[in-house]
């Protein structure tokens, strides 16, 4: 059904917006005007044209802010056809008028008239109309407006875009089922999707690990250990200790820091250090006074294991009006492993100090 558009006369307009600027005023209809006549609608008109019928059970009702649910009764066995049709207020003002050139419907005799329209304005004014009695109005149902609503069918109500019509609990079963059998496929279809995808991913790991099963990792250089690739391997490479870095010999492993640590050291003084890496090279040092005009011996911190090679002693000359310049030098047939001996024709005691090389 349809809204009629219904046109406010002048007359409607100004008891609805009364002059002067005093607001709004709200109104009540009290009358249907019929006419047979398809007039030219006009907002000047103030008598409804060709007028045949008035009738006073008229109930009606906003069930929007523009939109009124109207209702009128006629139960004489007047004869006629309506092509338009004027709303009067209680004070017999032509409030508003609706024509058309085909009759909106036709009474017969041994009929009554019972009138049910939507009635749509240009304005939001349907809250300022009231009505007579509406014990008997029939609006359309809305989220607000308790009234008449049809009854979707299942294709309207699988399409789901008509928010007029309701749905019964037997067509919502049916949609359910529809949902239901619809997300079922879904379902089954991204199992039978997932399980695909997973058989093809096992066989592409499957392909790698043969693969990879496949291929050995041996060692080389320092590394020892490996294998192939079926089983768990294990990579190998020793640590040198203390004594292989001393020595200088081993050649199948690895010097860290550890090791470089444990050789025999002491910082001081007088003490001594291995050389990592020369086979056993030892450094040794200290300070030692050279006696006057004669040999002085010195020890070492530590006595070398097989020999001193060399030894350098640096002196410095003695005060006084008698000193010579002559410095402490090292008796080399009286170096040993474990010293050595200096001789000095100062006339003074001097201070003196020393390295050895030696392994």
């Amino acid at each position: 059904m349809q809204p009629l558009q219904l046109m406010i006369t002048q007359q409607g307009y100004a008891a609805l917006f009364p002059p002067g600027g005093g607001g709004t005023g709200a109104v009540r209809i009290s009358q249907l005007g019929l006419t047979a006549s398809g007039f030219v609608m006009a907002p000047t008109i103030d008598t409804l044209p060709g007028e045949h019928k008035r009738i006073d059970t008229v109930g009606g009702t906003a069930v929007a802010p523009n939109i009124i649910h109207l209702t009128a009764t006629d139960a004489s066995e007047d004869v006629y056809d309506v092509r338009g049709l004027g709303l009067y207020l209680d004070d017999g003002t032509l409030f508003a008028v609706f024509a058309q050139a085909m009759p909106i419907f036709r009474k017969v005799a041994a009929t009554s008239l019972l009138f049910v329209q939507d009635v749509i304005f240009a304005q939001d004014i349907a809250d300022l109309i009231s009505f007579g009695p509406v014990s008997f109005l029939n609006p359309p149902a809305t989220e607000t407006v308790k009234g008449v609503a049809e009854i979707a069918t299942i294709e309207e109500a699988t399409a789901g875009a008509d928010d007029l019509r309701i749905i019964t609990p037997r067509k919502l079963k049916l949609v359910l089922d529809i949902l239901s059998a619809a997300i079922g496929t879904a379902i089954a279809d991204g199992d039978a999707a997932l399980s695909s995808d997973m058989d093809n991913l096992s066989a592409a790991l499957t392909n790698a690990l043969n693969t990879l099963a496949a291929r050995s990792v041996t060692g080389g250089g320092l590394v020892t250990g490996g294998g192939a690739l079926t089983a768990d391997r294990i990579l190998t490479v020793l640590a040198a200790s203390a004594a292989d870095v001393a020595t200088g010999t081993a050649d199948d492993r690895a010097i860290t820091p550890a090791a470089l640590s444990g050789l025999a050291k002491s910082i001081a003084q007088n003490g001594h250090a291995f050389i990592p890496g020369m086979g056993g090279l030892r450094l040794m040092w200290g300070r030692f006074t050279s006696v006057a005009n004669g040999s002085t011996a010195v020890l070492f911190p530590d006595s070398f294991a097989t020999a001193c090679f060399v030894v350098l002693t640096d002196g410095v000359k003695g005060s006084g009006n008698d000193s010579q310049d002559n410095p402490a030098g090292v008796d080399y047939p009286t170096i040993t492993r474990s010293g050595f001996s200096v001789f000095s024709a100062d006339d003074s005691a001097n201070a003196c100090g020393y390295f050895a090389l030696g392994a």
